[in-house]
């Protein structure tokens, strides 16, 4: 039971799980009825009761070190590293409980070879008195009903002591098999010698092939780890690349005399996730800072007391001024509505919506921020309705046509074409620009992605708006696609379900 305590807490410092606790939990109570059990042997034994004493007082400190162990590890990562390195603290007194258990066995050999001495005196006086009188048979008779159940039950309890111990192993082993990091035990001679599940769907390397096998062969970016622990940075992660993507593993290790344990763990996300924190607090920076320039700089030109008042100039400036504010309100919207779809709270409309007047509105808008030298053309031969949420499908539109302006410098022609197709209705928005190339066409749709994220072109853009309007587009149960290609232009497609009839409006 001790060892099953032991194995508990040493599977629970290395993984972290709850679920490795579970041979410590079961086998405390255990524990605890046996040293009841022997305290009331040692009173019919007094030649066992101060071992007894002693077995119940390192029990209760080892008791302490492994509830230690747990608190340390609950406290977070820092926490367990701290841990791992007490492994060898519990080391001392888990030798003096070996110790005391040694000499109590030896001491119930002694007890177990008197009572074999007294046996064979009862029994030559048996048979003495069975030469001197027939109840001796009846003696002798008593005696091996007796002494052959407890030598049966002897024997039973070794295989019992012995099942118990490949039980023990075998829970341990079941334990680290539901654990989300890749755990490997490594021998004194770097040979594998326990590869558990997640280290195969993470380093892509079946059980069968690690076993034996040393690290640097199943592993080549074993250099790097190890340098990885030598910082003593449990936070700090590698790359490591397979199945032609890269993943990055933070390290941990514990060494004890039969080898060590290396738990990888898998931080690609919550690196992924920094990323996206700091690309969004990068590219909303940015995007705020002209805008805020401008407007400070307007209104600190109106505010100087030594500028001659000159109305024209005055109109321009708050012009400028309501320009930059309203960009810098189209920012904030699209952060806005960028959490709010990530939150699944975007509320979207169903209900019958004219897509030609909608689309008309949508270049009336747009023509008033086209530049010179560009035309917006509407071909709509047909009026179709379908059902959707008309002010998110117009800000889908007038986003996608913001696009294709910013997005052809060059001038030339936009077109946006509305067509009737069997069951669906698609919009199109279709430019002669710089063109999107092909490996971009799905990126285009993350967030904070721009295809000159340098603006080398001058082409701003919270890099939201794509990710914003193809989610709403999904929402009303439609699907945004681009085809393009480097230099040949950019047409963008929205298809939606067309429906015969319509009912109340419903809110999705």
């Amino acid at each position: 039971q001790m060892l099953d305590e032991e194995t508990g807490i040493r599977g629970y410092v290395i993984s972290g799980e709850a679920s490795s606790l579970q041979p410590y939990n079961e086998a405390r109570p255990l524990v605890a009825q046996d040293l009841d059990n022997l305290d009331r042997l040692a009173g019919r034994r007094p030649e066992i009761a101060a071992d007894v004493a002693a077995a119940r007082a390192v029990t209760g400190d080892l008791d302490r070190f492994y509830a230690r162990q747990i608190a340390l590890v609950r406290s977070g990562e820092a926490g367990q590293a701290k841990a791992q390195q007490n492994v060898l603290a519990g080391k001392a007194p888990f030798d003096r409980y070996r110790r005391i258990s040694t000499r109590l066995l030896a001491r119930s050999n002694v007890i177990v070879a008197d009572a074999q001495k007294s046996e064979r005196r009862t029994l030559w006086t048996t048979l003495v008195l069975a030469a001197a009188a027939g109840a001796g048979a009846i003696a002798i008779a008593l005696w091996l009903l007796l002494s052959v159940p407890r030598r049966i039950w002897s024997l039973y309890d070794v295989e019992r002591s012995l099942r118990a111990a490949a039980e023990r192993g075998d829970r341990a082993s079941r334990s680290l098999a539901h654990v989300e990091d890749a755990v490997i035990l490594l021998d004194p001679d770097g040979l594998v010698r326990y590869w558990n599940p997640a280290a195969t769907r993470l380093l892509g390397v079946a059980e069968d092939d690690a076993l034996g096998r040393p690290l640097p062969e199943l592993l080549p970016e074993l250099p790097a780890v190890e340098e990885l622990l030598a910082t003593e940075a449990p936070l700090t992660a590698t790359p490591i690349a397979r199945d032609g993507s890269e993943r990055w593993l933070a390290a941990r290790e514990s060494r004890f005399a039969e080898g060590r344990v290396l738990v990888l763990q898998d931080t690609t996300e919550a690196r992924q996730l920094e990323r996206t924190r700091s690309e969004f607090l990068a590219t909303a920076s940015h995007e705020l800072r002209t805008p805020l320039a401008a407007v400070y700089g307007a209104v600190r030109t109106l505010l100087r007391a030594d500028r001659a008042t000159d109305q024209a100039l005055d109109q321009q400036l708050l012009t400028m001024i309501e320009s930059e504010s309203e960009r810098l309100k189209e920012i904030v919207e699209q952060i806005l509505v960028s959490a709010e779809v990530d939150r699944g709270e975007v509320r979207v409309r169903s209900e019958p919506c004219a897509l030609r007047e909608l689309c008309e509105s949508a270049v009336a808008a747009a023509s008033l921020q086209s530049p010179p030298g560009l035309e917006l053309r509407l071909d709509a031969p047909e009026e179709i309705v379908v059902a959707c949420d008309g002010a998110r499908l117009r800000q889908v539109i007038v986003n996608l046509l913001d696009n294709a302006i910013k997005y052809s410098p060059g001038g030339g022609e936009i077109s946006l074409r509305l067509q009737a197709r069997p069951g669906t209705a698609v919009i199109e928005v279709a430019d002669r620009g710089i063109g999107i190339p092909r490996d971009a066409h799905e990126r285009i749709f993350e967030k904070f992605f721009r295809l000159d994220p340098e603006m080398r072109r001058g082409v701003g853009g919270s890099g939201l708006g794509l990710y914003i309007s193809r989610e709403l587009v999904r929402r009303m149960g439609g699907e945004l696609r681009v085809h393009s290609g480097a230099g040949a232009g950019t047409t963008f497609s929205v298809e939606l379900p067309r429906e015969p009839a319509f009912q109340e409006p419903v809110v999705r």
